[in-house]
Order: structure tokens, then sequence, then C-alpha cells
């Protein structure tokens, strides 16, 4: 923060108690930048609550825990299924067109297939489910797929994989070869709907609205405002590059999309509390298990006599979900098995894991294990609870819990977080590579030289970056220290002179993709003016501004070293001037008029 000729620019910072003690006078030439305001807030909110809404149009699949038919208690005799030809459901399914079927008044049981519908959420055996409409873009496509299934022998792994392909908005041709193979032999009609790569779509169109709407944030930032919905488009991005180049065998696949979670205790919501769920007037239904994804369930259903005669009535099987209703648990589509097969089963007892999801929503993987320092990590453990350790670094975390979080070392270290199995003993672990700011860049802000006219002095405006980009630096706070200024010709007398940093901390605003993370306000770079008498020489004015962090919640320190940026202002003749600092530059004449 240059200062040998300073203005005073006011911030309020309100975010934490740090931020809360500066004030108005102690903030020297700081502006924060980028704050809508009037009638240009007011179109982009608009604009993102638009482009929100469209988003929700196009997902694929959408799954809401409050999704569910209205739940009721068996009316009349306990429930008995007689016998059903094993073939009556895949031969009408296979001609449906709503995944539905007509059946007569009774009580019917049938053993489901089921594929789990969430990437990156648990499916604990046992788990309470309601039935539920099937929602999304796609639901025709899962709907028909379904249906027909019965009717074909097909491995139960490779449909898997097709749906999360699906689910992901992969394109057909970027699916693999057995995927391809079964959209074509089982729902060719829909090939053409597999075109085209949704979230590419979302991007392109996100775009569309940049070019419109002046103001509007970078696209990892506007999904990162939009809630439930924007999450939704990070995670659909996240499955999509991972089914783009999926890991060898389906086992590995399926570890890292589904966290193994235990069995719930149906006291707690499990299989044996499942109540019916009201599809019409006339048809109950109910999915139960005692096994998670990977193994089939139950699908009953009991269709009422009515008063008159007793024609059949539509009885939904896969055009609904069975909706877990919660978030972190798979939701399930299902298929009647068709003719026998083998299905996967699970371990009896499954090694433990650990899943990792950054606390910062840019950059958009949050599963990377590569971290800033004192970047925040959300830890999921596969078991019901577990003790954490971590060892390597500074780092810290929670020493208890299903969930917990993880706070990375405060200087650069590889540290290793374990967490055991409070009942089994059984241990997981995760490795974490923790780095500090690698390099300081400026950006110039547009029109904002600043000169006198008939004087050889230059300055600038700018926005401060600290790379990489690929980790989040939000939780660390960071300053200049004073350092001298080696000058000489027209500005030999400013030589020795420091450039008077601003001496308090401060905060990360923003992680922007291709820059890094932005420090908050702006930063003024100036040559001031020697007061020397015209005809001027040629001169230069060079400090090696030092940088230093520190924890955001340990703003006294102890500050850590970051680099050095080279600020340089030069009068190259008697008019040419430039200021410059880490990659920016801006320039001037002395002639020139003033610019303030």
């Amino acid at each position: 923060m240059t200062a040998w000729r300073k203005r005073i620019a006011v911030i309020a910072l309100v975010t934490g108690a740090f931020f809360a003690a500066l004030t108005v006078a102690a903030i020297a030439q700081f502006s924060i930048p980028g704050l809508l305001n009037g009638a240009k807030d007011a179109a982009v909110r608009q604009a993102l609550s638009q482009f929100g809404a469209s988003i929700g149009d196009q997902l694929p699949i959408v799954v809401r825990s409050s999704d569910a038919y209205p739940t009721t208690s068996l009316p009349g005799a306990p429930f008995s299924p007689g016998p059903l030809p094993r073939n009556i459901a895949a031969a009408a399914l296979r001609a449906s067109r709503d995944g539905t079927i007509e059946l007569p008044p009774g009580d019917y049981e049938f053993t489901v297939g089921v594929f789990c519908m969430r990437s990156y959420a648990h499916s604990p055996s046992g788990h309470r489910y309601l039935v539920a409409p099937l929602h999304g873009a796609a639901a025709d496509v899962f709907t028909a797929l379904n249906s027909r299934l019965p009717s074909f022998n097909l491995d139960h792994h490779s449909v898997q994989i097709l749906s999360w392909n699906m689910q992901a908005g992969l394109p057909y041709d970027e699916m693999q070869p057995a995927q391809r193979a079964i959209v074509d032999r089982v729902i060719p009609d829909y090939k053409g709907r597999l075109t085209g790569d949704v979230y590419q779509r979302i991007q392109d169109q996100y775009q569309q609205i940049v070019g419109r709407v002046p103001g509007m944030p970078s696209f990892e930032d506007a999904l990162g405002r939009l809630g439930t919905t924007g999450q939704a488009v990070l995670q659909l991005q996240r499955l999509r590059e991972q089914m783009k180049k999926p890991p060898q065998s389906y086992d590995q696949l399926a570890r890292e999309l589904v966290p193994f979670a235990s069995l719930i205790p149906t006291e707690a919501g499990g299989s044996g509390a499942t109540p019916w769920s009201r599809y019409s007037d006339r048809v109950l239904v109910r999915f139960v298990t005692s096994g998670n994804y990977a193994t089939p369930g139950t699908y009953q259903v009991r269709v009422l006599q009515p008063n008159g005669p007793d024609p059949p009535a539509d009885v939904p099987f896969s055009n609904i979900v069975n909706n877990p209703g919660v978030d972190n648990v798979q939701p399930l589509t299902q298929s009647p098995q068709g003719g026998p097969q083998p299905q996967p089963q699970p371990t009896s007892t499954p090694p433990v894991s650990i899943t990792s999801e950054t606390v910062a929503t840019i950059p958009a993987d949050r599963t990377r294990t590569t971290v800033g320092v004192a970047e925040q990590v959300v830890l999921t453990f596969s078991g019901a609870d577990a003790h954490w350790s971590v060892s390597g670094g500074a780092g810290t975390v929670d020493p208890s819990g299903k969930q917990v979080t993880y706070r990375a070392s405060i200087t650069p270290a590889t540290e290793t977080i374990t967490a055991t199995d409070t009942s089994s003993g059984q241990t997981a672990t995760i490795v974490f590579q923790v780095i500090a700011p690698t390099e300081i860049t400026d950006e110039y802000i547009d029109g904002t030289i600043e000169h006198t006219q008939g004087h050889p002095d230059i300055g600038m405006s700018v926005f401060t970056y600290f790379k990489p980009d690929t980790v989040s630096f939000q939780f660390i706070v960071v300053k200049e220290l004073e350092a001298p200024a080696v000058a000489d010709g027209v500005y030999a007398p400013e030589n020795g002179m420091g450039h008077k940093p601003n001496k308090l901390p401060m905060p990360i605003v923003a992680v922007v993709p291709g820059k890094g993370s932005k420090w908050a306000g702006s930063d003024e770079v100036t040559s001031g003016d020697p007061g020397t008498n015209a005809p001027f020489g040629p001169g230069t004015i060079t400090t090696m501004i030092p940088y230093v962090y520190a924890a955001a919640n340990a703003s006294a320190g102890p500050f850590y070293p970051m680099g050095t940026a080279q600020q340089k202002c030069m009068l190259y003749d008697v008019e040419t001037l430039r200021a410059s600092k880490a990659g920016a530059n801006a320039y001037s004449k002395v002639s020139n008029p003033d610019n303030t």
C-alpha cells in the first residue's frame, strides 16, 4: 500500500469480532470493491433469481426431502399378498407409457431392484423410505429405463452406472461403451434426449446473462448464491467429472459415490416403521428394506375394492422414487426383478471411510485434499461415530463425532487425519496437503490513474490476489510490512523512505477462478511527488514489499511470511511515467492534465 502521498478511504467491515474493532481512521487507502446498489443491484438479483428458476427445470433428477405422497394406516384386514405370476409386472411395464400397470383389487408384493439417485450420500441398511413422485428433466427417461429393465437380463452394476451418468447430465457420446449399449438396447427411443452436456448448457446459459446484465458475479459465485439449487449444479458437475473417467472397478466407484452407513434401528426410523403411502383413492403402496441401494427391496401394494364393480386400478412402479426424507441419504428408484440374476450384496463388515467437503464453496471441487493454510473442511465418517486425531502439522480436528471440522495447519504441512470407529475399532485415514500463498499478483483498476499536471508523479489503484486459485485462503488475514525504497534520478530525494503500509491485517473476500484469493479493498500504488523542479531527468523508485499472514481468528499474530511484491514507479524520460506492482501497470505523461 504505497503512500508517499496518502489518501484516506473509509471502510466499514462488520464480519467477526476482529473486524468490528477496526476504526474508520485506521483503514487507510482501502475501498471495498464490487458492492452492488440501486438499479444495478436489483437487476443482478432479478437475473440470478430467474437463472436459478431455470436451473431447476434442467436438472435431470430432483428429489426434495419434503416430497412424498400422504401417509396413511392400512385399512381393513392385515396385509396378506397372494401369489402372482412373476412375468405379469414385467410384461405390463414393458408396454406401459407412464410407469404404472393395472392391477385388480387385492394385496401384492414384489421384489424390486433399486438404484441410488443421489451421489455422495449415504445408503444405510434398513432405512425408512416414503414413496414420492419422480421429478426432474429426465424423469420420463428414468421411468422408461426402469419400466423396461425387467424384460432384459442386464447386469445391475452396469445399469447403476448408466443411472449415475444420466444423473450427471453426461451426454451419450461421453458414456462408457457398456452404458451406451444399454441405451441402444433398452431405451433407443430416448437416445436423442441424452445428447448435450447439461452442465455445459447451464454454464453457457449463464454466460449469455452475463453479456446482458452488467455486474453479474462469476458462474461459480452465482451458484454459491443460489442455495440448494446451486449446490445441486455443483454436485452434478462433480459427478459429471467423475463419470467421465470412472475408476477401473465398480466397487471402487461405489465406495466413492456412496459412503457406507450402518444399520438404522427401527425405533430411529428403520424399515419396520414404514407407513403406507396413498398414491390414489384406491391404491396404497410402500417400499420396505432391510438392506441398502445394493440389495433388492420389497414393494407392497394394496388395491382397494371400489363400491361398485371391481375394475383394476393404476399402480405406480417406475414413475416413483423411494424418498428417505433427509438429504444425506440416497433416494432409490425401483424396477421389479425380471428373470433370475445375481444381485450385488453388501459385505458383512464394510470398511470404514472418510469423506470430505471444504467449507469454501469456491474452488468448485469441494472434495479436494489440497487446501490453503487454516482452511476448514467438514469430514464425515462412514460409521456411526468416531474418535478423531491429526498428525503431521499444526492443524486441529474435533475430537469425536460422525461429522467433524478439520482446521488445516497455519503453516504448510502434510497432515493425516485418522478416524477410529468407537464400536468396531476400525480406522480410516485421509491426507491433506496444506499450502500457503505462493504468488502475489495485482490487477490495475481501470480509470484510477493519479497524476498532477507538470509533476513527475504517477499512481494507480489495484486489486490484489494471492495464488494459487486451486485452494481458498479465506481463513487468513494479510498485511504488508514497511520497507525502504531504493530511488535514483528525479526520485532520489525519496531514497530510503518507507511506503507506509496499512498496519492492520485485512481479510480475503473471495476466491476468483483464474486469479486467486482476492484481498479486501483496493491498494494504492504511487510514486509521490519528489518536490524537484523542472526540467526532470529519468529516475526510478522501487520498493520490495513483504507480505505476511495470520489466522483470521488470531489477527494479532503470530504472522508468517508469504513472499514479496515489487512496486516500481519510473520516469523514462522527461515525459513518460509508469507505475507497476506485481504485474499491474499504469502509464501517464508529465504534461497530462490532473487526474485524481
